[in-house]
C-alpha cells in the first residue's frame, strides 16, 4: 500500500482510496481528500494510452524472455570454456584430475529451456509493437 498527503491539509491519503470515472472517453484515476474534498488526479488513460502500456508490457516479456536465452547460453558457454581448457590439460593432469565434470545445474538448464520453449516470441512479435 502506497501513501502520500493531501497539500492542502496534510492528511494521509493511500491508494486505497484511488476511484476511477470516465469523461470524454478517457479513464481518470484520482483520490477525494476525505478532511478537506481536495481532488488529485493521478492518472489518465483512453485508448492509446491502454495500447502502449499494453506495447511496453510485451516488450518487458520479451525482454525476460532474451534474459533466459542469454542466461542459458552462458551457462552453455561457461560449461564448453572450461570443457575446452580441461581437454588442452596434458594427459597427467588429466589423471591427477579425473573425469571431466560438467558444472552445469541440469535442473536450471531444464527451468530456462522449458520456460523458453513455452514463451516463444519472433520477428512478427516485434513487428506488431511499431
Amino acid at each position: 500500500m502506497s501513501e502520500f498527503h493531501c497539500n492542502i491539509c496534510a492528511t494521509e491519503l493511500s491508494t486505497e482510496l484511488i476511484q476511477i470515472e470516465k469523461k470524454y472517453d478517457i479513464d481518470v484515476a484520482y483520490v477525494n481528500c476525505p478532511e478537506c474534498d481536495n481532488r488529485y488526479n493521478l492518472m489518465f488513460d483512453n485508448k492509446n494510452t491502454i495500447r502502449i502500456k499494453n506495447k511496453i508490457k510485451k516488450v518487458k516479456e520479451i525482454e525476460n524472455y532474451l534474459q533466459l536465452q542469454l542466461y542459458r547460453e552462458m551457462l552453455i558457454v561457461e560449461d564448453d570454456y572450461y570443457r575446452q581448457t580441461y581437454n588442452d590439460l596434458p594427459e597427467e593432469e588429466k589423471e591427477l584430475i579425473g573425469e571431466y565434470q560438467s558444472d552445469i545445474d541440469k535442473q536450471k538448464l531444464k527451468e530456462y529451456n522449458r520456460t523458453i520453449k513455452d514463451k516463444r516470441y519472433d520477428f512478427k512479435d516485434l513487428l506488431k509493437l511499431l
